[in-house]
């Protein structure tokens, strides 16, 4: 990698693998990724075993940014301080979330290198090859996704190829010092990785709970829009259209009740243990320290089934400006439901998007038509506009609803240039909380503080 300390980034190694020392009773270990891998894996069990627990790095901390640090949300009735910070839009060096999503996703990068080399010291038993060949392929997967989300978070310029961005991590790390490559080489590896993953998966995978190859397809639509390859994004996204049908309105409900994957391509399982997103916004018990601002809940239509998805209705109060947020509800454990990564409603607006970029406005008028027709449950009118600006727009108000608190509000106001504004109701008496322009230095993350301490050959973004 580009970075990281003995202490944070052998430290964390370890104790994944090992599972019960602390970081402070490793600090005397020197570690040693050979010796590692040679006393960690010893069978095609313990790689699947580290390949589970890379998957498990997959956190609430892309939610929990895009829905606090945006306007999709306001404190909540029972508000006692939580969250309050990050909701008035302070952001810097020591920002919790910040370093949050740099440790976890270059936590699982560092397990998924780890798996990548044990595989080449341990035994393979005879008639196991296409086993191993299939975890080492969900692996470099995982490290391409891993890359993408730090890549996302911490590059000022997604279209800049000179750049700066993130480190690319090839090896495990251990005590090195490396420095931020550019927005070139990082996709450079990504690709590579994802060629790679596309030759060793077994192309029969098809549980949504792991990377197969419609979430290869996935990310490379994602990947192309955010590099403004359009029409790469366009082909990709239509091969999962034609593969996956959007879900109707029962289908819907029951997607975010774990019940139903008609349109999941892919899905991040929790289990009891891990961290529930619906504790981003929630008290145990239920009780909403953050709630839906008004202005999300202004843009929803009691027709539409999100409504209900996205807004608690029975425990909510509009008149009295209470709007609680339902979305990741849990069925038998409170708040206990997977995050949804990939659907193939996220494939339709990358597509509407694609034709609006290629001049082609009647075209990406159809492709969100029949994504509103599906929610609505009965054919609703087509969207209204007659310019690119104004289809962006629209396309951005149907992704808030959409996609909301699914981890891209934050991202799709930085990636579309477009202004952070809270109304005063959801503001409230937040001092300096109502706006930041698209030029903002808080529209990219900042390297965190003990990254910037531990690696002399770290840059910090502008403006921090």
């Amino acid at each position: 990698m580009k970075m990281k300390n003995k202490f944070l980034i052998g430290c964390l190694a370890i104790a994944t693998l090992f599972g019960t020392q602390s970081c402070e009773d490793n600090l005397d270990i020197q570690p040693n990724s050979s010796l590692i891998a040679a006393t960690a894996f010893q069978s095609v069990e313990d790689l699947q075993n580290a390949l589970n627990s890379a998957y498990a790095n997959y956190d609430n901390n892309t939610i929990l940014l895009n829905s606090i640090f945006t306007d999709n949300t306001k404190v909540g009735v029972d508000n006692g301080g939580q969250q309050l910070t990050l909701h008035r839009l302070v952001l810097d060096p020591t920002t919790g979330v910040a370093g949050g999503i740099w440790i976890s996703r270059y936590s699982m990068i560092n397990k998924v290198n780890r798996i990548m080399e044990a595989a080449e010291q341990i035994e393979i038993p005879e008639g196991r090859e296409d086993e191993v060949d299939n975890i080492l392929g969900q692996a470099y997967a995982l490290r391409a996704f891993a890359h993408f989300e730090l890549f996302q978070y911490y590059t000022p310029d997604y279209q800049d190829p000179s750049g700066l961005s993130v480190p690319a991590v090839e090896t495990v790390v251990t005590v090195e010092n490396l420095p931020r490559n550019t927005v070139s080489e990082v996709y450079a590896l990504m690709n590579s990785d994802l060629d790679m993953a596309s030759s060793l998966l077994d192309s029969g995978s098809n549980d949504v709970k792991y990377v197969t190859p419609d979430f290869i397809t996935a990310l490379r639509a994602r990947m192309a829009l955010f590099a403004g390859e359009y029409a790469q994004a366009k082909g990709f996204a239509e091969t999962l259209i034609n593969k996956y049908p959007l879900a109707d309105q029962a289908e819907y409900v029951d997607m975010y009740l774990d019940l139903d994957d008609t349109e999941v391509i892919f899905e991040a399982a929790r289990v009891l243990g891990d961290a529930r997103p619906g504790f981003i916004w929630h008290f145990s018990g239920g009780g909403p320290f953050i709630e839906m601002s008004n202005s999300l809940f202004n843009e929803l239509d009691t027709d539409d089934v999100r409504y209900g998805v996205l807004l608690n209705a029975d425990d909510s109060d509009p008149a009295a400006n209470l709007h609680l947020i339902n979305k990741y509800p849990g069925t038998a454990v409170e708040f206990l439901a997977d995050i949804k990564v990939f659907r193939v409603s996220e494939m339709y607006l990358i597509k509407a998007e694609a034709e609006m970029r290629g001049s082609m406005l009647e075209e990406s008028k159809a492709t969100l038509k029949t994504l509103r027709d599906a929610r609505f449950g009965m054919d609703t009118a087509a969207p209204d506009y007659s310019t690119l600006n104004g289809g962006l727009d629209f396309l951005l108000e149907e992704r808030r609803i959409e996609l909301a608190f699914e981890g891209h509000r934050y991202l799709d106001l930085k990636r579309l240039n477009r202004d952070l504004v809270r109304s005063q109701a959801d503001c409230g008496n937040l001092d300096n909380a109502c706006e930041i322009s698209s030029s903002d230095r808080r529209f990219t993350l900042p390297i965190p503080l003990f990254e910037m301490n531990a690696n002399p050959l770290m840059v910090q973004n502008p403006g921090y």
